[in-house]
């Protein structure tokens, strides 16, 4: 019979009951200087530690730390986590004080941007062992005010767990403006799993109760919506839900591109507020914006002051928007960016309002971008900043972009040689509309003849 490799006739070979081929040697694993000659799965020190914590052995943690110099320092287990945040997840203080001021774990050491106060405050554990594990950790030092990956902090957790004694103990030194990835605050974790004795605690530490997520929420709406009434009655009564009026939500009429509000007034282009608050990060300030009315050369040309009237009353908040407008001024205006028509083409009215009405955008934001320029720069000297190579190029620069304006002046002119001071319904090209017309001319006049003598038969 065959025999597998590395064993010939000689080798004594067993079989188990089933018939399946087993050997001595292959029952033998080696443990510690010795063999082990059962088939008994010798725990590795991860899962000999792991278990101890689990079962809050602190004489065993002790005993697997003092064989594992890499666990004793910190180092993570098989299962993704240190020792210090198995102890805080499954609230163990003993353990956890032991690893503290025994083996002088770091509190505030993070693995995936999580530090042990995050795991003790997201356990699902008694609140009453969980206060403790966190207790301990902020007398050792624990920074409270943390955010992971994903936004959320300390305060966060113990919200949404419902650990109260823990919210009552880190809300004072918590942030409760700080908002996830999603725009959720500590309220709004609270909010959403119904815990009520916390949401009260918030709401007495001054939690914002108008604040808006991602998906348009308030807490109170989120409440609502879960059919938490008794959280809900806790809110203040709501204004009347706030409505983007359509003109900033899309172009509903041609006109939009070439008149504002009167005839006379140039167009305001409301839509694109949104669009670049989205690309600013600051798509939720919209309101802050619509309110008064703003058009998109208002919008273009903020100030701090003027943000800070608006109602922008946090310097984070604006300065996200003035980096974002210091960007977007800071594109170069290329002519190719205008919509071109080709020499031979037929023209209709809508081509050429098409066309006018980019050049018109373009013009909007290129006054914008001049005014920006002028208010940024007319409070500092040119000398201190530029010596006389950098002014000789800015002006070869002022030159060109004079001529490109020229250029921009020329371009409009054609095209108002292509209109009529009568609407028609097609504009030909200069080279082939005489002829048309003329072909056009002798075929209704035939039309015409044809028709008459028609009907003065028909009348005979």
């Amino acid at each position: 019979m065959y025999r597998p490799a590395g064993y010939d006739d000689s080798d004594e070979d067993d079989f188990d009951e089933f018939g399946y081929f087993c050997s001595s040697y292959r029952n033998e694993k080696q443990n510690n200087g010795f063999m082990q000659t059962n088939l008994t799965p010798v725990e590795d020190h991860d899962t000999q530690l792991y278990n101890a914590i689990l079962d809050g052995d602190l004489e065993q943690t002790k005993r697997v730390l003092k064989q594992s110099e890499y666990l004793r320092t910190g180092g993570e287990l098989h299962h993704g986590w240190p020792a210090l945040f198995y102890a805080c997840y499954e609230a163990k203080p003993a353990i956890a004080r032991y690893l503290l001021q025994e083996e002088q774990i770091d509190v505030n050491r993070e693995y995936g941007l999580q530090t042990a106060l995050m795991i003790a405050c997201s356990s699902s554990r008694p609140s009453e062992c969980v206060y403790q594990v966190v207790r301990l950790l902020i007398d050792y030092g624990a920074i409270i005010n943390r955010l992971d990956q994903y936004g959320c902090s300390p305060l966060m957790f113990a919200c949404r767990e419902g650990h109260l004694e823990v919210v009552k103990e880190i809300v004072a030194e918590s942030s409760l403006l700080s908002a996830d990835n999603e725009g959720n605050t500590a309220l709004f974790y609270a909010v959403n799993n119904n815990r009520l004795e916390v949401v009260k605690v918030l709401l007495r530490a001054g939690a914002q109760t108008h604040a808006v997520n991602k998906q348009g929420y308030t807490p109170r709406q989120c409440a609502t919506n879960s059919n938490y009434l008794d959280i809900a009655e806790l809110f203040p009564p709501e204004e009347k839900p706030f409505e983007i009026p359509p003109k900033y939500l899309c172009y509903s009429d041609y006109r939009n591109f070439i008149h504002g509000q009167q005839d006379d007034d140039p167009p305001g282009y409301y839509p694109d507020l949104g669009v670049m608050l989205f690309g600013m990060n600051s798509e939720a300030k919209l309101r802050a914006f619509v309110e008064p009315g703003l058009n998109l050369f208002e919008f273009l040309t903020l100030t701090d002051e003027r943000l800070r009237q608006l109602g922008l009353k946090f310097p984070i908040e604006r300065k996200r928007i003035l980096l974002g407008l210091y960007d977007f001024h800071l594109q170069k205006w290329s002519k190719n960016s205008l919509w071109t028509m080709e020499k031979q083409r037929v023209l209709d009215c809508y081509d050429v309002l098409e066309v006018l009405e980019n050049m018109l955008k373009h013009l909007t934001v290129m006054h914008a971008s001049l005014l920006y320029t002028k208010h940024l720069t007319e409070s500092h000297d040119p000398t201190a900043f530029f010596n006389a190579k950098q002014c000789t190029k800015l002006n070869q620069q002022l030159l060109y972009f004079r001529a490109s304006i020229d250029g921009f002046r020329s371009h409009i002119e054609a095209i108002h040689k292509l209109s009529t001071p009568k609407p028609v319904l097609h504009i030909m090209p200069p080279d082939r509309g005489g002829r048309i017309y003329e072909k056009m001319a002798k075929i209704s006049v035939c039309l015409i003849a044809g028709g008459l003598v028609i009907y003065w038969k028909l009348v005979r």
